[in-house]
């Protein structure tokens, strides 16, 4: 899948992948090398839009999307879980309701910030249901 900042005319993911399932967005970005990731939310809210670092192996860029691809959060440079630094023992949940969480390697997002309209293009529109 294809990710277009829209606002800045600026391409922020080439090949991203779509998790939908519960166990697909759970196990998100757990345990593998670096690749971007379009989690997909049964619905728009906060509480099945929020993420963990537990068992990752690098730091990401997360951008969080209403339903009508907008971001309403984001956060960048989180740093992966870490057993010997507390501060990296959370969760992340974006301040408003999301539907899509895109999850990025560091410093990929570019500059994107709050209100910018993101495209999602895919040659199976099925994927992101």
């Amino acid at each position: 899948m294809r990710l277009l900042n829209k606002a800045k005319k600026e391409v922020i993911g080439e090949n991203a992948e779509t998790a939908c399932s519960f166990l697909s967005r759970t196990r998100g970005l757990m345990l593998s090398k670096p690749r971007d990731l379009v989690l997909v939310s049964p619905r728009e809210d906060i509480a099945s839009s929020t993420i963990h670092m537990l068992f990752m192996l690098y730091p990401i860029d997360v951008i969080w999307l209403d339903s009508e691809k907008k971001v309403v959060d984001l956060q960048r440079n989180v740093k992966p879980f870490n057993p010997l630094k507390p501060k990296t023992w959370r969760t992340y949940k974006p301040k408003k309701p999301a539907k899509y969480v895109i999850e990025l390697g560091a410093g990929v997002m570019g500059e994107t910030e709050v209100g910018d309209e993101i495209s999602l293009y895919t040659d199976s529109p099925e994927a992101l249901h």
